[in-house]
């Protein structure tokens, strides 16, 4: 299916629910990060920090990274530091 434009994408990456290990086994495009993650990212030092280990995760294996519930200017401006690919929210 791959080879036929195929993408697949990895939902609610933060929230407990989507593990590494689907990640990792199923070879995912786009990692799409949880509002349990991004949610107030330009106030936790903790969430910005995991989710830049994620986005360095992500560009080494060629993958999008699509950052869920995104709500404030600060929110989108610390994302920015991260060069997400795309926000939604």
């Amino acid at each position: 299916l791959r080879n036929k434009g195929l993408r697949l994408a990895i939902d609610d990456v933060g929230a407990g629910f989507s593990s590494f290990q689907h990640i990792l086994e199923l070879e995912a495009d786009i990692i799409k990060l949880d509002i349990s993650l991004t949610q107030n990212i330009n106030t936790d030092d903790r969430k910005f920090l995991l989710a830049k280990a994620l986005f360095v995760f992500a560009k080494a294996i060629d993958c999008t990274i699509v950052a869920e519930g995104i709500e404030t200017a600060e929110e989108l401006n610390s994302l920015r530091i991260l060069n997400v690919d795309s926000v939604q929210g």
